[in-house]
């Protein structure tokens, strides 16, 4: 039975790979976003995207949060699909360590983030305070390589026992690779 759902499976990923919906790309920030009712979280996240120059797009924040985040802190990412019009839900992408899930998904751009507001060493946990980053240039190419195509809705929480402590919305492009070679004919 396993063997006939792994087939089964298989042959959907090659039926959406076929079809372009799933392949290599690029991510892109498109914009940052407030949570509704902020105030309603203990841990204040403020950021915004702003073009650095004709390429690169940079990014400032804050963060401040009158408790240290450890490894007690787990994350939720609730994502939502450009579809019909809207966005609709598409999936919750949780780890039970927030730390963990930075480091192995973005680990060079969250050293270099760390660094630049003054963590020292650059790595959870981080002590409770006001910190701050300017002009931060993401490095997208750091992102998975691999996805499905289309334009994202993404809510993050930071969650301790189960209690949101903070919020962050953004909205997130996963782009054909290949797209960007077509324009450079």
């Amino acid at each position: 039975m396993k063997l006939f759902i792994l087939c089964a499976l298989s042959c959907c990923v090659v039926s959406v790979r076929a079809l372009g919906l799933l392949g290599p790309g690029q991510w892109l920030v498109l914009n940052i976003l407030e949570c509704e009712d902020p105030e309603q979280y203990p841990m204040v996240f403020d950021a915004y995207r702003r073009k650095l120059n004709r390429t690169h797009d940079c990014f400032t924040g804050t963060f401040d949060s009158p408790y240290e985040v450890n490894s007690s802190y787990a994350i939720a990412v609730d994502v939502y699909k450009k579809m019909d019009g809207g966005f609709k839900f598409y999936q919750t992408i949780m780890d039970d360590c927030v730390c963990t899930f930075l480091m192995q998904h973005a680990k060079e751009n969250i050293q270099r983030i760390l660094s630049m507001s003054g963590v020292d060493p650059p790595d959870c946990p981080v002590k409770p305070g006001f910190y701050s980053v300017e002009n931060f240039v993401m490095d997208y190419t750091e992102l998975p390589l691999n996805g499905v195509y289309g334009t994202y809705e993404v809510v993050v929480f930071l969650t301790l026992d189960g209690r949101k402590m903070s919020c962050i919305k953004g909205h997130l492009l996963f782009e054909n690779s290949d797209d960007d070679d077509e324009d450079d004919d």
